[in-house]
């Protein structure tokens, strides 16, 4: 510019000797200079160096979101925090280093160079990454992986050499490959850094030789110890740690002989002895795996990024199989509008268990499903929107959208509310008559032991069908938490030895009547229904932050919630003055919360003001303070929320507690349980104490024994009714579970129903209902998922074992459901439903699986004491509504999804619970005599098929396919 304008090259100066042109400065010489660099970044907008420094920029610009949203971890009470071990900082220097430098060859992708705005798919490439890395490790601040496999309740230690069915040191490598993966060598030591953090958990993993470690066996959580008395395999039937180093480490969990020996050939010490360049020269990864997480002091925390980054490109930018790759259809996602979500699945399935169709059979020998699949989408989705991919990268409009999901089917799911629900108060105190003292006192040695007989025959059977807990996934568990080991030693301490006081021992018979067995049984079994209802269903032992004020969560719902103030309970009826004194500087942390993406944290309580949970941001917020429903804006001597498997709450009921099982019975020289508990300053110790697999159920029976066991009143005798039902001899009849519901208080349907079915449930596995076999898999059929298995209902099983290929045993499947005829031969048995659009219909009650409603244009068909499950949930109110993500479901309330089924939702949504901002204000009572609109459900062979043209399709009133026109499906919540 000073040569142009003024003739030399810093004017002012004597310049041209023509004119003296150089005597002023350059004319607009700041102009010149940014035209200048806009032209230069113009210029560099196709290079490779561009679009990582636009990486760098995007993630830096949004540093707040990364360390106040992403990268942050997790307590064992649902606290976070930033993660230590995994910073930002870290991640882009090992992204740069992998991006400029790359690895044997291959680069990590961060984008298109010749697409103006090509730095997208390489953004999107970084959150799929982080994604899962966060569900590996990010979450829980770890490097090595966790032991998390369950097999018959158990940890096993062997769980070193695999999980998920598979085999690490079996891991190995393409045929072109193997020379890289590392020997397995038998007398290797390795030893994990980090473990999981909950109270108890397993240890780190470790390996070494038989002639050091003959046979492993399981971790003790109650303990906190390694049980090594008896062998315990793992569920591929291992039973040593014999060459099982080569567990999951670093950021994505990287395991397996294949990736360690690749690893050491392409960063290691072998790239280093072969003359390669080596970014970790001194590290042999095969003869040290444990390298990855244990050299933080030498190489800092970028190692984790960079052994995770590494396999990510060598073995996920890579994949490709059976039509299906990675790099397609990354590009394939952005192009098509960040809506097709099934992509992170199939990611999740390459990453986790090395396939993308999953249920498949990548790494291990039979078909898995990734491990938290949902939960790996669902944190993809957070990150997508948190990091405003959609709002900085517009995507081009969307195609035609994928075809639909299958429809719900009737009766295969229960769904609850986010929280259990409470009894009601009652309006007036009834007339209390105490129940005779051979109910409320010691039962019989020969009562114990026959109803003990049984519930040990019965384990098998208890677990399958009782002891289940609901995944967020929506699959059912075996319950982590409550256990038939813990339920059968809580069932000791209440019914034998010491004893709950001699008037409150749990009731098993009373030894004399012909019935008394049974008596005990039932019993038993009311009680494991409440259980489910209250905190087996969700896994939990703290009670769950659920109540919403103005669309929030306040952390004062700790001091109480449905109207209640726990700290203001008050004994009655002869227990007056057993409460426990409201300390306001106690300071309680629970340790279980609800599992849903973005629920509020454990409930605590301390000397202190408190806000609100912010579910979307997943943060608290404490400014402005934040009242609860009652008015309550802080936290003092707020400890007495519900805990265990009966949720007992409020000071009145930990006094009592204390007062006849803990400290205070020991104090005043009575015979005492737990006499080292005191349950009015250690509330806790029913969740995280080390009587918990216990304490958790002793404390639900104790609660039993003296609130419903002895409530005899003018109207209402719990024993009474029990007596009649056992007596009568009509096991399946439903007058005395329907009178316990009436008595708990309950009006909600899908509550109810969930009591009810585990009653009948355990009733089943005490064989007081006959022929359980039959009845609970009759309708297990094999197929890819239950639509599949409703169309062939080819091949009846009992496991996934008995189903052939990439088939499952899908249960409850419906579509088959057939009865048996008196010489054993089977007939369909069809739910007929045929009503006219004109129809004036009003369903209530419960119909019958076998009942049939036939109407014409003329008819008004009022259908009750039915049981109509294809229609419950649409005369009840739903806070489940569809959506591409929570916030989208919350501010749309487009679609519905009562069942909290995915299947009812359109395309590319799912459903999404505790949509408050869209749930309906009707009560249960406001609905009754409702007039339903039965058309919801229609034919067609896409979503968009049934909606478009639903006035010309058929109707699917059941819910199932079975009902419509060959080649077309059932879909559900068809606004029409």
């Amino acid at each position: 510019s000073g040569i142009l304008d003024g003739g030399c090259l810093e004017p002012p100066c004597a310049g041209s000797s023509a004119g003296k042109m150089g005597s002023k400065e350059v004319h607009l010489k700041e102009e010149r200079l940014e035209h200048f660099q806009t032209i230069l970044r113009a210029l560099d907008t196709g290079s490779e160096k561009a679009l990582l420094r636009g990486i760098i920029k995007y993630f830096t610009d949004l540093r707040d979101v990364m360390n106040g949203q992403i990268l942050r971890s997790q307590t064992p009470q649902g606290q976070l925090y930033p993660s230590y071990r995994y910073t930002l900082d870290d991640m882009l220097a090992s992204i740069t280093f992998m991006a400029e430098t790359g690895v044997g060859g291959s680069k990590f992708y961060i984008g298109e160079a010749k697409k103006g705005d090509g730095v997208k798919y390489g953004i999107v490439n970084v959150i799929t990454f982080l994604s899962q890395a966060y569900k590996e490790a990010i979450q829980f601040d770890a490097c090595d992986e966790n032991n998390w496999q369950l097999v018959n309740d158990r940890f096993p230690l062997s769980n070193s050499c695999g999980q998920l069915g598979m085999s690490y040191q079996d891991m190995h490598c393409r045929e072109d490959e193997a020379f890289m993966e590392c020997p397995v060598k038998p007398e290797m030591e390795q030893y994990a850094l980090t473990s999981a953090l909950w109270f108890q958990a397993p240890g780190p993993f470790k390996c070494g030789p038989r002639s050091k470690f003959p046979t492993s066996g399981f971790w003790d959580y109650d303990l906190g110890r390694e049980n090594n008395e008896d062998a315990y395999a793992n569920s591929r039937g291992r039973v040593d740690v014999e060459g099982c180093c080569w567990w999951g480490r670093g950021v994505i969990q990287t395991r397996g002989v294949c990736n360690f020996g690749k690893l050491n050939y392409h960063l290691g010490a072998r790239a280093a002895r072969e003359g390669r360049p080596a970014l970790y020269p001194d590290i042999d990864f095969c003869e040290f795996p444990q390298g990855v997480c244990s050299s933080d002091q030498t190489y800092g925390g970028q190692m984790q990024w960079t052994v995770g980054l590494f396999e990510w490109m060598d073995r996920i930018q890579t994949y490709s199989k059976n039509g299906w790759n990675y790099m397609d259809e990354l590009k394939k996602f952005v192009d098509g509008g960040y809506t097709d979500f099934s992509f992170v699945d199939a990611v999740s399935g390459v990453v986790n268990i090395g396939c993308h169709d999953p249920p498949c059979q990548g790494f291990g020998d039979r078909p898995v499903e990734p491990h938290n699949k949902r939960d790996r989408n669902d944190t993809f989705q957070r990150f997508l929107n948190q990091l405003q991919v959609n709002r900085n990268f517009r995507a081009s409009p969307p195609p035609t959208p994928l075809p639909t999901l299958e429809p719900t089917l009737p009766g295969t799911d229960v769904q609850l509310t986010s929280s259990p629900t409470e009894p009601k108060e009652p309006t007036e105190s009834p007339t209390y008559t105490p129940a005779p003292t051979a109910i409320q006192g010691r039962p019989p040695e020969s009562s114990v032991n026959a109803v003990e007989e049984v519930i040990t025959n019965s384990k098998g059977l208890l677990t399958e069908l009782v002891l289940r807990s609901k995944h967020p996934s929506g699959e059912l568990w075996p319950s982590y938490l409550y256990t038939w080991r813990g339920f059968i030693q809580a069932m000791r301490k209440m019914t034998t030895g010491i004893g709950p006081g001699e008037k409150n021992f749990f009731y098993v018979g009373d030894g004399e009547s012909p019935n008394s067995l049974n008596y005990g049984l039932v019993n038993i079994a009311a009680f494991l229904a409440d259980g489910v209802v209250k905190a087996i269903h969700d896994d939990t032992c703290d009670e769950h932050s659920y109540e919403m004020v103005n669309g929030r969560y306040p952390i004062s719902n700790s001091c109480g919630q449905g109207g209640l103030s726990y700290q203001d309970d008050v004994c009655t009826d002869g227990d007056e003055g057993m409460e426990c004194a409201v300390d306001t500087k106690m300071v309680v942390q629970g340790v279980t919360h609800a599992r849903w993406l973005g629920a509020p944290p454990p409930m605590y309580c301390g000397d202190r003001s408190t806000g609100y949970w912010d579910h979307v941001a997943g943060l608290e917020r404490q400014e402005p303070p934040f009242a609860n429903e009652a008015g309550r804006s802080d936290i003092r001597g707020c400890c007495w929320w519900g805990r265990g498997v009966a949720q007992v709450r409020g000071v009145c009921s930990y006094g009592k507690l204390n007062y006849y099982l803990g400290a205070k019975a020991a104090a005043d020289g009575r015979p005492s349980i737990y006499p080292d508990i005191n349950f009015c300053t250690d509330p806790d110790l029913i969740c995280s104490g080390k009587h918990s697999d216990e304490l958790r159920w002793v404390t639900g029976m104790f609660h039993w024994s003296t609130n419903v066991q002895k409530q005899r009143s003018r109207d209402y005798s719990y024993m009474d009714l029990l007596q009649n039902f056992v007596d009568e001899g009509n096991f399946t009849a439903t007058v005395f579970i329907d009178g316990v519901n009436e008595f708990l208080g309950e009006s909600h349907n899908d509550t109810v129903k969930l009591r009810s079915e585990t009653f009948f449930d355990a009733l089943r596995a005490f064989g007081l209902i006959e022929d359980y076999t039959s009845d609970a898999t009759a309708l297990n059929y094999c197929g890819r998922d239950i639509t599949d298995a409703g169309i062939k209902c080819a091949l009846k099983c009992v496991s996934d074992f008995d189903c052939p290929g990439n088939e499952l045993c899908q249960p409850g499947v419906v579509a088959c459901d057939s009865v048996e005829g008196e010489d054993g031969s089977s007939f369909d048995v069809d739910v007929v439903v045929e009503i006219d659009l004109s129809d004036n219909v009003t369903l209530t009650g419960d119909m019958l699986p076998n009942a049939g409603v036939v109407a014409d244009e003329s008819d008004n068909v009022v259908a009750s004491d039915y049981e109509m499950t294809s229609f419950a949930t649409f005369v009840m109110p739903t806070s489940y509504y569809c959506g591409e993500n929570w916030g989208h479901a919350s501010s749309s309330c487009l679609v519905a999804c009562p069942g909290g089924n995915d299947a009812e939702c359109p395309p590319n949504q799912k459903c999404f619970a505790d949509v408050a901002a869209c749930s309906q204000t009707n009560s249960p009572e406001d609905l009754d005599g409702l007039e339903l609109d039965m058309t919801t459900n229609y034919c067609g062979k896409s979503y968009d098929d049934a909606s478009m043209m639903c006035f010309a399709r058929t109707q699917c009133p059941g819910g199932i396919d079975a009902e419509c026109p060959d080649g077309e499906k059932c879909f559900a919540a068809i606004q029409c």
